[in-house]
């Protein structure tokens, strides 16, 4: 019994020195990234972004796996799907773009005019949005 408390012990110190991070250093830099609509320098970032979605991830990953201290702090982020509208200029959060009826007598979509579905992102900080929504299509 005492070697399973002096192991159970041994565990919990060293997680708690060695504290596991997750994030890579691209994926933190999504953080800083989505904000400013990815701007020069942000390539590597956005590829890390495109490959979280693509393994069926959030767009970001927790700010606590790229804190120093291992906490959220005041940071936080809010994704999801969006409808393409048109061209790509416009989006609807929240919304799946769907094709319905056939080739014979035509498709529709709904909503209508929407042309794909994508993804939204967008950070915040004490509850307070930085930067714009961030729309993409992976």
């Amino acid at each position: 019994m005492l070697k399973n408390l002096f192991m159970s012990g041994c565990l919990a110190v060293s997680l708690f020195i060695n504290p596991a991070y997750s994030a890579s250093q691209d994926e933190c830099a999504i953080w800083i990234c989505i904000p400013g609509g990815f701007p020069s320098g942000c390539g590597d970032a956005y590829s890390a972004m495109l490959k979280r979605v693509r393994d069926f991830k959030s767009p970001l990953p927790g700010f606590s796996s790229c804190s120093v201290d291992g906490s959220s702090g005041s940071m936080s982020s809010r994704d999801g799907r969006a409808a393409r509208m048109g061209n790509g200029e416009s989006w609807l959060k929240n919304t799946y773009c769907r094709r319905y009826g056939n080739a014979e007598s035509g498709y529709r979509t709904s909503p209508r005019g929407c042309t794909g579905t994508g993804y939204y992102a967008e950070v915040y900080d004490s509850g307070q949005q930085m930067g714009e929504t961030y729309y993409f299509m992976p």
